[in-house]
């Protein structure tokens, strides 16, 4: 009976460790989250979110029995982006020069996830439930086949004018779909935090040139 009880109580300490956890480092960190620049048509990123949102969003979602529970905040928003700006040879001479630049650009639509809170420490097997509800939400498929991230080399020519230089900026359109996810056992809250599905819609590469 003493082990018993021993044993219960140990139970509960664990127990209620994972549902007073607070907020854990991003889990599943995503290529979309090094673009120098996301800009949303509304909404934000739940990098972005302050503790306070978090904690409000949290404050008025309802208690549930069992299972994992998405709050969608932001749905299939439509964004544009800058993923990188790689700077070329500037020419200070007083004749063009002709550069060779490569650079390389996504060709497929790839689906990213990331998340936030003690979600990121709920195993393989809630996490793997938790893409497939998001997904859903934002009506896209997660597999290994669409986060794949298929990249095409490319190179052109360009000519420098005196006194300029040109930079080739990464850029193009994703979705955002984010929000806050529960997982509930027998009514307590045991993982918590936002997950966010980010679907690249299209990149391409732009010349832009500036005086030097």
């Amino acid at each position: 009976m003493k082990k018993l009880m021993i044993g219960l109580a140990l139970g509960l300490i664990l127990f209620f460790t994972n549902c007073l956890r607070p907020y854990a480092k991003d889990d599943d960190v995503s290529d979309y989250l090094t673009y120098q620049e996301i800009i949303m048509s509304s909404g934000k990123l739940i990098k972005n979110w302050t503790e306070k949102e978090k904690n409000e969003i949290l404050d008025n979602t309802e208690n549930h029995f069992f299972g994992i529970y998405l709050d969608v905040i932001n749905q299939n928003v439509q964004s544009s982006y800058i993923a990188s700006v790689k700077e070329c040879m500037g020419n200070t001479a007083n004749t063009d020069i002709t550069l060779d630049v490569s650079y390389s650009v996504e060709t497929n639509t790839k689906v990213s996830f990331s998340s936030s809170g003690s979600v990121s420490a709920s195993g393989s097997g809630t996490i793997s439930k938790i893409k497939a509800e998001a997904s859903a939400k934002a009506g896209v498929e997660y597999s290994n086949a669409t986060t794949t991230s298929i990249k095409e080399a490319r190179k052109l020519s360009i000519t420098v004018e005196p006194n300029s230089q040109y930079m080739v900026v990464t850029k193009g359109n994703l979705s955002v779909t984010n929000g806050i996810v529960e997982v509930y056992r027998f009514w307590f809250r045991i993982y918590y935090g936002a997950f966010e599905i980010v679907t690249l819609q299209s990149q391409y590469a732009e010349l832009e040139k500036r005086a030097i």
